[in-house]
């Protein structure tokens, strides 16, 4: 059998191996189409968060190696714990493979290849130098070509210094390791891709195409959880819980995170009654250490607190309210009474482990293991901040608790949050207790992925990434300013330079909207004008820039209104500004959730500092409160 002939068939599900197997030959189908082992070669392969990357990036390394591709390396991000998974799951997954560890220096002989070779590393400075070193050492540059995977690719890789002229550590480290062989293949691997796709060429970090995975028939993600109109499994909670842990004092439950405790009770009951031995609760109340410590005292606290009061007329009473509401969304929950038994069984014998999961916390973990973090065990509420995201797995997690929040909050490292995101959720027991403000947040980076994703299946050329104001699509820092565009929705933008070669064109076109204050038309109407008009100066007035944010408005939002403002006879001054006359900036500005396009037939008249043709003048607003983002190089 083929790599991964070998690597599908132990998979045991044939719709998931149908579905790896479509992937690879299709990623290798792009880099065979571009890859000629002279240049390097970079490429985004795109999933969903949590549905299923690391499978189909496996399936992708199996059908390389059947291609005779020898030397992989891959990276995780600087987490120990993501480090042992994927390491456990690439050595248990690829067996006709060797797969090392970063510490198996001394079993790495690419020169002396019996099996494919795979490294798992995390991106850690020293790590980078010590590999890097070594392959150096082994003169890849004398004709083996080097393979890197780069998992979770937004994260730490990209340059950070970009605006400075400088190179980050890592960045460094990384083109390093590319430049130690005769050819390499950079393949970046996220759910994430904002700051990817708005890399420039000559980064070198700009994918030169993008393989977009979709999820499977079962996958469970923001289209169910972070819908619109409201999922079912949200519950509302107070704006100001996480200040009520945060003051000094006596820590008290919040009735938020107190109805998520229960809600996590009566599903674990569920499970043990079914004979299951695993369910997971995942807290999320902010990025500082002081404050998990604080949450983990409190759950731990309220546990107690439960397990003597279950008799209590306040216990039963809200045993009951949280009951009941799952069973309005499963009507086959086994009967109150043998959940109540059930969870009393668990208080009594103290069956939840309480875990805080960041860089200081030691609970489940040895160094000297590594299975030591396996939330596939027991029943675990699992307190964290960053740890939470990016890359680790979170089986059975049926109950989520956030109270975090960001005053400018960034689109991908929130949505790297969501590992609610998966395949093993009994979707009718899910419940997700959230303020409203961070759940809004939330539907809108649901919306903005989605569009996203339907760009990038659509082409790679002008992708627009577009979010409401208030929302960072990444961090600012790994951006190149030189180069970076932003549109800012509610803004009137216009041509300084405009052409005048169309003129007649786009008299025949407007002809029939002349008389009127305003019309309603077509997107297509306003792309075909936009065509034809523009500025002599490209980054003055990117016409094409424009029709690619209409594009992907009419994903966004299909009921979006088209409005066409259309003026005759003006005898302007060239250099006068937007040239809107104040009323027709009133009316332009009335338009706040659609999209205007004002254009101005000028006499151009000599004297008035024109050429002595009649032109068309451009004035276009998109609809308040979005940014679209783009690179233009």
């Amino acid at each position: 059998m083929t790599y991964l002939e070998t690597y599908t068939s132990s998979l045991n599900n044939s719709s998931l191996s149908d579905s790896i197997t479509t992937t690879a030959k299709s990623v290798v189908s792009n880099i065979e189409s571009r890859f000629d082992f002279t240049e390097p070669l970079t490429g985004l392969l795109l999933g969903n968060v949590q549905s299923g990357k690391t499978g189909q990036m496996l399936g992708v390394i199996s059908h390389l190696a059947d291609k005779g591709y020898r030397i992989f390396l891959l990276l995780t991000t600087d987490n120990i714990d993501l480090q042992r998974q994927t390491y456990n799951r690439v050595k248990s997954a690829l067996t006709s493979f060797t797969v090392l560890s970063e510490s198996d220096v001394v079993l790495f002989n690419p020169h002396n290849l019996i099996k494919p070779i795979v490294i798992v590393l995390k991106k850690n400075a020293s790590v980078l130098r010590k590999w890097g070193n070594l392959l150096m050492t082994y003169q890849l540059n004398t004709g083996l070509c080097l393979t890197i995977f780069d998992d979770e690719a937004d994260a730490a890789s990209l340059n950070t210094l970009v605006n400075r002229n400088r190179t980050s550590t890592i960045n460094k480290h990384l083109q390093k390791i590319k430049d130690t062989a005769s050819s390499s293949l950079y393949l970046e691997v996220t759910a994430t891709p904002q700051s990817i796709i708005l890399q420039t060429v000559m980064s070198g970090w700009k994918p030169a195409f993008i393989n977009y995975f979709k999820p499977g028939k079962d996958y469970l993600g923001g289209n169910f959880f972070y819908s619109n109109p409201t999922s079912y499994c949200i519950r509302f909670t107070s704006e100001n819980e996480l200040d009520e842990i945060s003051e000094d004092g006596d820590i008290l439950c919040p009735e938020g995170l107190r109805k998520g405790i229960v809600s996590f009770l009566v599903v674990c009951a569920y499970k043990k009654i079914k004979g299951e031995t695993n369910c997971n609760f995942m807290i999320h109340p902010s990025v500082r250490i002081s404050i998990h410590k604080k949450f983990v005292e409190c759950v731990q606290e309220y546990l107690n607190l439960l397990q003597q009061s279950t008799s209590d007329k306040g216990f039963l009473e809200q045993l009951k309210e949280t009951w009941t509401d799952l069973q309005q969304t499963k009507p086959d929950l086994p009967h109150y009474d043998d959940i109540y038994e059930q969870i009393v069984e668990i208080l009594d014998n103290t069956l939840i482990c309480v875990i805080p999961l960041n860089s200081k916390s030691f609970i489940c973990r040895d160094s000297n293991n590594p299975d030591a973090l396996d939330l596939s065990k027991g029943f675990n509420i699992v307190v964290g901040g960053n740890t939470l995201g990016r890359g680790i797995t979170f089986p059975h997690l049926q109950t989520v608790y956030y109270c975090r929040s960001s005053k400018m909050p960034q689109a991908d490292t929130f949505w790297q949050h969501s590992r609610i995101f998966g395949y093993d959720r009994e979707k009718e027991l899910v419940r997700i207790y959230i303020p409203r403000t961070l759940h809004s947040l939330f539907v809108s980076l649901n919306e903005a992925n989605e569009i996203l994703i339907k760009q990038i299946e659509n082409g790679i050329e002008n992708i627009q990434v577009i979010y409401p104001n208030g929302i960072k699509p990444t961090r600012k820092n790994v951006l190149d300013n030189q180069y970076l565009n932003m549109i800012v929705g509610g803004a009137n933008m216009f041509a300084n330079n405009p052409i005048s070669q169309y003129t007649k064109d786009i008299d025949s076109i407007v002809e029939q909207y002349i008389n009127t204050e305003y019309s309603d038309v077509s997107a297509e109407i306003l792309i075909k004008i936009l065509k034809l008009t523009g500025s002599s100066v490209h980054s003055d007035f990117d016409s094409n820039k424009y029709i690619a944010c209409i594009k992907a408005l009419q994903e966004k939002r299909p009921t979006i209104k088209y409005r066409l403002i259309v003026r005759t006879n003006r005898d302007i001054s060239k250099g006068t500004g937007t040239l809107l006359s104040p009323t027709d900036r009133r009316l332009g500005d009335s338009f706040k959730n659609d999209i205007t396009l004002t254009i101005y037939r000028v006499n151009g008249s000599t004297d008035k500092g024109w050429d002595g043709s009649p032109l068309w003048i451009p004035n276009i607003k998109f609809p308040d409160g979005i940014c679209f983002y783009n690179i233009d190089e």
